[in-house]
């Protein structure tokens, strides 16, 4: 499976418009970055909403391996199975390696 959908990644790019794109990838990855430091810190209390709302903002980046990842993820926690975070975490940081060549500005949001 790809890590990145650049078509996706391109597209909001050019809905966005160039001049904003980076504000608001930096904002997703930021806020992206932040809710998976949360559920590091405190695995527990993860819940199928978290994990809902990341794969919808690496949805909206194009982040194909952080969204299955959150998506098996939301599912073990409706059916109370364990959570793979560490498996969460590693496509993040995957996405985040395959793009940054190419978008530096979003590592600096990470």
């Amino acid at each position: 499976m790809d890590v990145v959908d650049w078509d996706r990644l391109n597209e909001l790019k050019s809905d966005i418009g160039e001049e904003d794109f980076a504000d608001v990838a930096m904002l997703f990855v930021s806020e992206l970055t932040e809710h998976l430091d949360r559920l590091t810190a405190a695995p527990d209390a993860a819940s199928a909403e978290d994990f809902h709302f990341l794969r919808g903002s690496a949805a909206n980046l194009g982040f194909l391996s952080l969204v299955k990842a959150c998506s098996i993820a939301e599912s073990a926690c409706i059916s109370g199975q364990p959570v793979d975070l560490v498996g969460v975490r590693t496509a993040f940081d995957a996405a985040m390696a395959e793009v940054s060549p190419k978008m530096p500005e979003l590592s600096a949001a990470a």
